[in-house]
């Protein structure tokens, strides 16, 4: 496997992992909801009432989880092509993502490298297009610089402070040596920073 390949594959599966305890309480969500109907409009519970309320909230939480890695999936591709199409020579494209709690979502951007350089991809994608419509290339150095990696065990992905457009940017991206060492080496010292420690921190 390539390592085009797999950081598509590792931002994938990190992204659409099946979580236990998040399966189990949408389905348990939906066994209620559907409950609370069921009774509302007439219904009385019984044992067939729960064992189908439960197997509906499964069911209902494993295909949302299909949902989500299938979407997941396309959009990984469709960003791909776009950034291959616009830049031929691009030698290898990696996905960012960032947490929200225990939820792992991607970014509407990406970073590039191409001809020994590092760039900045922000699409302009609306919500369930097959493609982007549009999109901004920022060079690594002036409008957009990495600052620190910061690592941590518990996750799948690097974190990285970096400073786009004189505004705070985090990004995290899949935690492969190859990727992580390529990206530190268009880090930029601190004190090279231009955005006000107070100002907000572009999110997307």
């Amino acid at each position: 496997m390539g390592l085009q390949e797999r950081v598509i594959e590792g931002t994938l599966a990190a992204v659409s992992a099946k979580k236990p305890a998040k399966v189990v309480l949408n389905a348990a969500f939906y066994a209620v909801f559907a409950a609370a109907l069921y009774v509302l409009i007439g219904g009385s519970i019984d044992l067939f009432a729960i064992l189908a309320c439960v197997g509906g909230g499964l069911l209902y939480s494993l295909s949302r989880d299909g949902f989500t890695h299938r979407r997941v999936k396309a959009v990984l591709a469709s960003h791909l092509a776009y950034v291959k199409a616009k830049h031929p020579q691009m030698e290898l494209y990696v996905p960012m993502v960032e947490t929200v709690g225990s939820t792992i979502l991607l970014k509407r951007s990406g970073l590039f490298f191409e001809d020994g350089e590092l760039a900045l991809e922000a699409f302009n994608q609306p919500a369930f297009a097959k493609q982007p419509k549009e999109s901004i290339t920022v060079p690594c150095g002036v409008d957009f610089k990495i600052f620190e990696a910061v690592r941590d065990d518990k996750i799948p992905f690097v974190l990285f402070r970096s400073e786009l457009m004189k505004n705070h940017y985090r990004f995290q991206v899949l935690k492969d040596d190859d990727v992580i060492a390529r990206i530190t080496a268009f880090a930029q010292p601190q004190e090279q920073a231009t955005v006000d420690p107070v100002a907000p921190e572009r999110n997307e």
